[in-house]
């Protein structure tokens, strides 16, 4: 392993329009911001201003949550920023279960818009360091198998379908899209039994 993994960004897109309301993320988001957590949340960002921007952001100095408005669709953000340790894999494993476990939670808010619904089978992938993984075949050749393993525990070896981004200037990263829905409390029990192997 010659690439230090942190800044591991997982996407989960839903039916949200564009131009939806964040008022009631804010509200969560300013709520959740005095608890005490893992991810040690210190501030919110309010960018609902912001054509398909990053829309509200709960910024940790772990990881940073936000509901985001960018392309390709809006969606539960998370963002995990240092701390991951392990191999690649278990890297990989922290920050899915890490997200989907705060989306989940995220979801089950009462003032959680009832409209919006979360589409897991739809998920982007992102590393956003360009300079430890930039957006080159070397990357690819180290941190794709881990990828492969992982996204074969959440969705099934050959239900899901993998996209990348072949612009050098871009992050480096993959669009997931899975042949079917699962709940999230599913895709988290799936990743627990890789991480037992």
């Amino acid at each position: 392993m010659t690439l230090d993994l942190a800044r591991i960004q997982v996407k989960i897109l839903s039916n949200a329009a564009v131009d939806i309301s964040l008022d009631p993320f804010l509200e969560i988001f300013n709520r959740w911001r005095k608890e005490k957590h893992p991810l040690e949340w210190v501030d919110l960002a309010d960018y609902a201003h912001v054509p398909k921007g990053p829309g509200i952001v709960l910024i940790g100095n772990r990881g940073n949550l936000s509901f985001d408005l960018g392309d390709p669709a809006p969606g539960i953000l998370y963002a995990a920023k240092k701390g991951l340790t392990g191999t690649h894999r278990e890297r990989l494993q922290s920050a899915f279960i890490t997200g989907m476990e705060l989306s989940s939670r995220l979801s089950m808010e009462n003032n959680f818009p009832r409209e919006v619904r979360l589409q897991t089978s739809a998920l982007e992938l992102r590393f956003n360091d360009r300079l430890a993984t930039a957006n080159s075949e070397a990357t690819d050749i180290e941190i794709r198998p881990a990828i492969v393993d992982t996204l074969n525990a959440l969705m099934g070896t050959g239900n899901y379908r993998m996209k990348s981004m072949p612009d050098p200037r871009s992050s480096y990263g993959w669009s997931v899209r899975a042949n079917h829905e699962s709940s999230l409390e599913s895709l988290i029990q799936r990743l627990g039994t890789l991480s037992a192997k």
